[in-house]
């Protein structure tokens, strides 16, 4: 999986991603989880933050870290 539209709708159904493309990654906001690791498995793990679709019971808005990983 590449596509920047493939990995979001995996995000969008709760899912987490792995993909080859650190291109597609940037492009939708992820940055590298540990970027002082530079191999094994930290280094594989991207983040974002994205505020939350939906609003909290009391009307807030909640921020959500979602999670890629990069083969």
């Amino acid at each position: 999986m590449n596509a920047a539209n493939d990995i979001e709708n995996l995000l969008r159904r709760g899912m987490t991603p792995v993909t080859d493309s650190p291109a597609a990654l940037r492009e939708l906001g992820f940055e590298r989880a540990y970027p002082q690791i530079q191999h094994g498995y930290d280094s594989t793990i991207w983040e974002r933050a994205i505020v939350a679709p939906h609003c909290s019971r009391d009307g807030l808005r909640m921020l959500v870290r979602q999670r890629a990983f990069l083969k």
